[in-house]
Parts: C-alpha cells; sequence; structure tokens
C-alpha cells in the first residue's frame, strides 16, 4: 500500500501501511530501503532468513533490525523485500546489489530501529503503524 515519511525532530518517523500483514511488513521495510539506498533498484542479490516470535511488534522490529545486520554484514544495498507470516514468525527474502559507495552513498546511515511507538493497528484499509528509523 504505501509509507510516508513523519515529521520528527531528530530521527525518521514513518507511517506504515499495508492491506495485508504481510504488504505490512514489506511495506516498513521498503521505507526503511528508501532512507538507506534510495537509488538500488536492481536485485541481483538475495538473501533468506526465518524469525520467531509472535508478538507482532516485537516481530517487526527483529525484522527491519534483521535488515539493517544484513545490509551491513553482507555489504548489500537493498530495494524489496518478501515476506510470510507463519504461525510461528515469518520467513523472509531480501534483494539487492552489491553496495558501491558512488551509487548508494547518498542514503542516510540508520543505526537502529526504535520500538517507540510502534503498535500495529487494524484500519479501514487494513494495517498501520509508525516506525522510528534512528539516524
Amino acid at each position: 500500500m504505501s509509507f510516508s515519511e513523519r515529521e520528527h525532530t531528530a530521527d525518521v518517523l514513518m507511517h506504515v501501511c499495508g492491506a495485508t500483514k504481510q504488504e505490512l511488513y514489506e511495506e516498513a521495510g521498503r521505507a526503511l530501503f528508501s532512507v538507506m539506498f534510495p537509488l538500488c533498484t536492481r536485485g541481483e542479490v538475495m538473501i533468506q532468513f526465518t524469525l520467531s516470535g509472535k508478538e507482532e511488534e516485537r516481530l517487526l522490529h527483529e525484522f527491519l533490525s534483521e535488515i539493517l545486520f544484513y545490509a551491513e554484514v553482507e555489504c548489500v544495498a537493498l530495494y524489496r523485500a518478501k515476506v510470510t507470516l507463519t504461525p510461528s514468525g515469518l520467513s523472509a527474502e531480501l534483494f539487492g546489489e552489491p553496495y558501491q559507495r558512488e551509487r548508494h552513498g547518498s542514503g542516510t546511515e540508520v543505526k537502529g530501529i526504535s520500538l517507540s511507538g510502534m503498535e500495529i493497528k487494524r484500519t479501514d484499509d487494513g494495517w498501520c503503524t509508525l516506525v522510528l528509523f534512528d539516524v
């Protein structure tokens, strides 16, 4: 569905929505990618991982934190996530390309994901939450 940046004094606050919970997770990933790697549009690299957990906000937090981990450790610029929610957590595929400073250096470094204000809520259009990226 969508994500949009909201005003925040020091960090990046995003309002994220999806028609389904799965889409909410994917849009939250896309919001993070738009901050970190605004020029990444290719997917020659794929990373897969699974996470366990049932509390939705914590699972979303862990999912976004895992994206930060892989971006840094694997030295990749990411642009898309495919998420499958399971009864015990989620499985995810991340798509991107090897990080190149001259191509991807225009993004903003995200140091962490805050749980502050993150509350997944059902709306008339699906599911929404606020996500605060610590920059």
